[in-house]
């Protein structure tokens, strides 16, 4: 099981979009995936037109199971929702014991699905400091802008933080350069500059595509509304890489016994 938080500390990088991106292709490639989203604005929940009762909220400060807390938002994907109630649960996390592991903490014995990925907010917040020292990874988008690249500067800052104070190493799995446009000089440049610092690290950018934004307008993920676009080719190539030797090319579910065909290759 690989634990992935996407985190840049700056807005606007398709934190939310790369995470329901590779979550949605994995489970229709028949791996049980989970979402947890740790940003108040809930991005999630209206990405995917879903709803629950109980949310990270409840999960993190009221005595709510995980498998209360869950929903079933797509096959082979699942997922603990948020809202703005999560802006309160900073505050009464504060004074408990081991406040930064409450996540960690609540989520011992989930050990059924094959990826979990985790939405982070943009900020050092004490919730995002739960999900990076649950995640054993972090994925780091980073937009074709200067301001996002410093974001990124930031992520990695904080990781030296966490691995000097808690004692924990947290793997960089990918710098993901979104809203790639090969049409503009600033783009290439913003790559090139990325590839010298991050090197090997750096995974194959996701274009710019008109065909993303009409997926959200439309509350369904890419692969959903267009496998054939642009981007969903790119997130295609970005799990190949990420994912190298993880048996994307089979089918967990069918192995499994489970009914139903699943998709086999998403782009076609």
């Amino acid at each position: 099981m690989r634990i992935i938080a996407c985190q840049n500390l700056k807005g606007g990088t398709g934190k939310t979009t790369t995470v329901l991106s590779l979550g949605s292709y994995l489970a229709q490639l028949g791996h049980r995936v989970l979402i947890l989203d740790l940003d108040v604005q809930g991005n999630i929940a209206e990405s995917l037109e879903i709803s629950h009762s109980h949310t990270m909220y409840d999960l993190l400060v009221d005595d709510f199971s995980f498998e209360a807390c869950k929903v079933t938002a797509r096959p082979n994907l699942d997922a603990v929702l948020s809202d703005n109630t999560l802006a309160s649960a900073e505050m009464l996390l504060v004074s408990r014991p081991r406040r930064e592991e409450t996540l960690a903490l609540k989520m011992r014995g989930v050990t059924d699905y094959d990826f979990i990925f985790l939405d982070c907010s943009p900020s050092l917040s004490l919730i995002n400091q739960n999900g990076l020292l649950y995640a054993g990874e972090i994925l780091v988008p980073i937009s074709m802008d200067y301001l996002a690249m410093l974001g990124a500067v930031q992520v990695v800052e904080n990781l030296e933080m966490i691995r000097k104070y808690y004692e924990r190493t947290i793997r960089i799995a990918g710098i993901l350069p979104t809203f790639h446009d090969p049409r503009t000089n600033l783009s290439w440049e913003i790559l090139a500059a990325l590839r010298e610092v991050y090197g090997p690290a750096v995974l194959p950018p996701v274009r710019v595509d008109a065909r993303m934004k009409e997926a959200s307008c439309a509350r369904k993920t890419i692969f959903e509304y267009d496998r054939r676009s642009r981007s969903a080719r790119d997130y295609i190539k970005v799990c190949e890489v990420l994912f190298h030797g993880q048996t994307l090319g089979q089918n967990p579910a069918a192995e499994r016994g489970e009914a139903g065909a699943l998709l086999r290759a998403v782009a076609g």
